[in-house]
């Protein structure tokens, strides 16, 4: 890159050989320049190639932060859209009974059925057996539920976190870098 002064104000303008013969627009006072022939041009300084180094680092410094930003982001999104997800599910299962309530709807099903019935349902619980290590269906719509809720908090945690994390390499992108 060839250093070029600014017709009206002297300010340095940065040039490539590719813009020989074009015209740039001064970013100090907004006057049309005019970038002389190649032959021209690269008699002009160059610009020191620790300036390009600098600018090529900060480049490459924004482009990981912007990266690390996006990815973390998309974390965070996901995060939040299965602790949504879990959290519609958890709600939509309905809050049933205590072990109490459901020994109080049992007796109160049993006083109103006929004796036939009870007798038919005690033969086949003999013939069948008993699985004891089997829970009540409430208390498997319980477990479930209580689940649901858990994964629901743990979404939210690690969105939250990938989002703070996001935020984080945002700012430190928008710091100035340090010589």
């Amino acid at each position: 890159m060839h250093l070029l002064p600014c017709t009206n104000c002297q300010h340095l303008l940065s040039v490539t050989p590719s813009q020989a013969g074009d015209n740039v627009t001064c970013s100090e006072c907004q006057t049309e320049v005019s970038i002389p022939k190649l032959g021209v041009l690269r008699q002009l300084p160059l610009a020191e190639k620790a300036d390009v180094a600098k600018s090529g680092t900060q480049k490459q410094r924004e482009s990981g932060v912007s990266v690390l930003f996006v990815a973390f982001g998309m974390i965070a999104m996901a995060g939040f859209m299965v602790a949504a997800f879990c959290g519609i599910r958890w709600i939509l299962i309905p809050n049933l009974k205590t072990t109490d309530q459901h020994i109080a709807d049992l007796r109160a099903d049993y006083a109103e059925r006929p004796s036939a019935e009870l007798i038919r349902e005690y033969e086949q619980m003999v013939g069948d057996g008993i699985e004891l290590g089997v829970p009540f269906t409430y208390k498997r719509i319980a477990d479930e539920k209580r689940r649901w809720g858990q994964i629901a908090g743990i979404s939210v945690a690690a969105g939250l976190l990938a989002a703070v994390a996001a935020f984080g390499f945002a700012a430190v992108g928008r710091r100035p870098a340090t010589e």
